[in-house]
């Protein structure tokens, strides 16, 4: 019998099986999810409070950030006292480098302004330094790495049952992309807090969530099989 011959295709390199698209979008959490996460953080500052320790202390202020902004991990590990802008009529925090070196600013909540304060005056109280180029997280080895508040996200997300391999701190960003779009379906806004410098960055937070295709699907037929 005749064998078939395989010929190569044009260019002679061998033809590389596609890997499958995921078409869920960006990994988030629910806000309930982030409710739950932003509950336990507090808690767990306020017994640390009574029993003068300060991780739940510290630990809470990262938590609040990071799912009040939208910052990436390397930002909020970065920040600094003087880039926090909580004077009068001001409500922002301002990015010095970010990805890509895009600095800008990010408005922020007043509940989150307020913590921001708390939380300056009470490292003063501690004797951390609190200069405008003074490290807003600092450890014992000094300024906090970028590593070590993934650390504190973590902690707190397996304690919810919430912990998955990549989809932990990054996570809290597109959360927070997710339920800002919701509000007001404005992907301007959007672009604006998450610094993208291309609006086409932002378009994936446009998509539809789990939660909205739920809603759609319930009773489809009546929801009788």
């Amino acid at each position: 019998m005749e064998k078939l011959v395989q010929f190569p295709n044009k260019t002679g390199a061998k033809t590389k099986k596609s890997r499958p698209r995921n078409t869920d979008g960006p990994k988030y959490f629910t806000a309930q999810q982030i409710k739950a996460l932003r509950r336990t953080a507090r808690d767990a500052a306020a017994l640390a409070q009574d029993k003068g320790r300060v991780t739940g202390i510290r630990d809470w202020m990262v938590i609040d950030l990071l799912t009040s902004t939208g910052l990436r991990v390397s930002e909020a590990a970065d920040l600094r006292c003087g880039d926090v802008m909580a004077g009068y009529g001001e409500s922002a925090i301002w990015i010095r480098s970010g990805k890509g070196s895009v600095s800008g600013t990010v408005i922020i909540p007043e509940g989150l302004k307020r913590h921001l304060k708390w939380y300056i005056n009470w490292k003063e109280d501690r004797n951390e330094p609190t200069g405008p180029d003074d490290h807003i997280f600092i450890g014992q080895r000094g300024p906090m790495t970028a590593q070590a508040l993934q650390q504190i996200v973590k902690k707190f997300l397996k304690r919810l049952g919430l912990y998955q391999r990549g989809k932990s701190t990054h996570a809290l960003r597109h959360s927070y992309a997710v339920e800002l779009y919701s509000r007001e379906r404005d992907l301007r806004a959007v672009q604006k807090q998450l610094r993208h410098v291309s609006i086409q960055s932002t378009l994936v937070y446009a998509d539809v969530t789990k939660e909205k295709i739920a809603d759609q699907v319930k009773n489809l037929w009546g929801g009788n099989s």
